[in-house]
C-alpha cells in the first residue's frame, strides 16, 4: 500500500466510523433518556360515566381470537359490544366465527381484505356510522382485556380531553424459554421507554392496540390503506395536520401472545422497520414544517429512523474498522462501549425486572437480546432501505403461541 493509499483509507476509516458513533450515540442516548425518565402513572380512580363502546378486533386466519372471546365478554362496563372484522380466507375460520355471534357480538366477514388492517379499521368505522358510538377500542385477536380494562379506558379518556388513549400489550401468554422471556422483556421496555418519552413531550406516538379513541376523531382522520403500519402513519398524519392529544398509560393494558418463534418475530420486525420508515419519509417534510415543539420533531424523527440502527450495526459488521488504520484511544473508546452498552442493556433489564424476572432470567435475556442482534440485523437493515426507496407491501398476521 501507497503512502497516499494508507492516508486515503485512514480518511474512509474516519469517516465510517464518525458516521457509525453519530448514530449509535443519537439513539443510545434517547434510549437511555426515555428510559431513565420512566415513572409509573398516578393511581387513577375509575369513575362511572359510561360514554358508549365497540371494540373492534381485526381477525385473518388468527385463531387466537377464539382464546379472547371469554375476556371479551366478561368485561365490566355497561354500555359496550364487541365488532369482530372478519378477512379470512379459510371458510372454516369464518364459519366458527359466525358460531361465536350474539346480541353482544357482532360478526362482519369482507369480500376481499382490501387495504390490509386499515382496510378491515375503515370498514368498522363506516359500518358503525349508522349508529355511532362515543368511543372505539382496537384490539388485537390475541389480546385478553382485564375486568376493568374499558372502565379505566373511559376514565382516562375522558379525564385527559384527549383523542387516544394507547396502553400496553403486557406479552405474558407463551413467555417461557429464552425467545419468550425476551420479548415479554422487549415490549416492557418499549413501554416503559414510550411512556418516558411523553412524560418529556418527545411526540409519543399512537402504538397501535390496546387504545381507545374518539369515534368522531377517528372517523374524520382514518386509516391509511396503502401503509402496513397503519397506526404509525396515523400519528405522523395527526402531528403534522395540527393539534394531536394523545395519552400514554403503561397501567391500562391487556395480556397478549408471544409470536410462535425467531421466524415470525423476524416477519413482523421486517413489516414495523420497512413500513415505519416510508409513513416518515412521506410526512417528514411536513412534520418539519409544522408548528411542533422541537422535542416532539426529535422524538417523531428518532422513530422515523429506527431502521439505522440494524443498518449501522450492520455496516460495522461487514466493515470492520481493523481494515483501516484507524487508531483508537484506549481510555475513551471503552467509555463508549460501556455508555452504549449501558443505554440499550440497562432500558432492557428494567423491563425484566418490572415483570418480575430473577436475575438469572434477566442475564439470560440479555445474553439472548445481543445474539439475537446479530440475527436481526441484516433483516433489519434491508427493511429500512426498502422502506426509503419503495413502499412495502408484506403484511402478514403474526402467528403467535395462543
Amino acid at each position: 500500500m501507497t503512502a497516499a493509499s494508507f492516508i486515503e483509507a485512514g480518511l474512509a476509516g474516519s469517516a465510517v466510523f464518525a458516521v457509525l458513533l453519530s448514530v449509535f450515540l443519537f439513539f443510545g442516548f434517547f434510549n437511555f433518556l426515555f428510559a431513565w425518565n420512566f415513572r409509573k402513572s398516578p393511581p387513577l380512580n375509575p369513575k362511572l360515566n359510561p360514554g358508549s363502546v365497540v371494540i373492534i378486533v381485526p381477525v385473518r386466519d388468527d385463531p387466537s381470537i377464539f382464546n379472547s372471546f371469554d375476556s371479551l365478554r366478561a368485561l365490566d362496563y355497561p354500555d359496550y359490544r364487541i365488532l369482530i372484522v372478519d378477512d379470512s380466507a379459510d371458510p372454516r375460520m369464518r364459519r366458527e366465527l359466525d358460531e361465536h355471534r350474539e346480541p353482544l357480538v357482532e360478526i362482519l366477514h369482507r369480500a376481499s381484505p382490501i387495504g390490509r388492517k386499515a382496510g378491515a379499521l375503515n370498514f368498522a368505522i363506516d359500518h358503525l356510522s349508522s349508529a355511532p358510538p362515543e368511543y372505539v377500542v382496537i384490539l388485537d385477536a390475541d389480546h385478553r382485556p382485564p375486568a376493568d380494562f374499558l372502565l379505566r379506558a373511559v376514565t382516562l379518556i375522558e379525564q385527559n380531553d384527549a383523542h387516544c388513549v394507547s396502553g400496553y400489550q403486557k406479552h405474558d401468554i407463551g413467555a417461557y424459554g429464552w425467545f419468550g422471556r425476551f420479548y415479554r422483556a422487549s415490549g416492557a421496555a418499549a413501554i416503559r421507554s414510550l411512556k418516558g418519552q411523553y412524560d418529556l413531550g418527545f411526540g409519543a406516538y399512537f402504538a397501535g392496540a390496546p387504545t381507545i379513541f374518539q369515534y368522531d376523531w377517528l372517523c374524520h382522520m382514518r386509516f391509511d390503506e396503502t401503509s402496513i403500519t397503519e397506526d404509525w402513519e396515523l400519528t405522523l398524519r395527526a402531528y403534522a395536520e395540527g393539534d394531536f392529544r394523545v395519552v400514554v398509560r403503561e397501567d391500562l393494558w391487556v395480556s397478549a401472545a408471544v409470536p410462535l418463534n425467531l421466524g415470525w418475530l423476524i416477519r413482523q420486525q421486517m413489516r414495523w422497520i420497512g413500513g415505519m420508515t416510508r409513513d416518515f419519509r412521506r410526512h417528514c417534510g411536513r412534520l418539519v414544517r409544522s408548528d411542533l415543539t422541537p422535542a416532539a420533531k426529535v422524538g417523531l424523527f428518532y422513530h422515523g429512523l429506527v431502521g439505522l440502527q440494524p443498518a449501522a450495526f450492520l455496516l460495522l459488521w461487514l466493515v470492520p474498522l481493523s481494515l483501516y488504520p484507524v487508531q483508537l484511544p484506549p481510555i475513551p473508546t471503552l467509555i463508549l462501549l460501556v455508555f452504549l452498552s449501558l443505554s440499550w442493556g440497562w432500558p432492557m433489564s428494567q423491563g425484566a425486572k418490572g415483570e418480575g424476572y430473577s436475575l438469572r432470567q434477566m442475564a439470560a435475556v440479555l445474553l439472548y437480546g445481543f445474539l439475537i442482534s446479530y440475527v436481526l440485523a441484516p433483516f433489519g437493515a434491508f427493511a429500512f432501505f426498502s422502506g426509503l426507496v419503495r413502499t412495502p407491501r408484506y403484511w402478514k398476521v403474526t402467528q403467535r403461541r395462543g
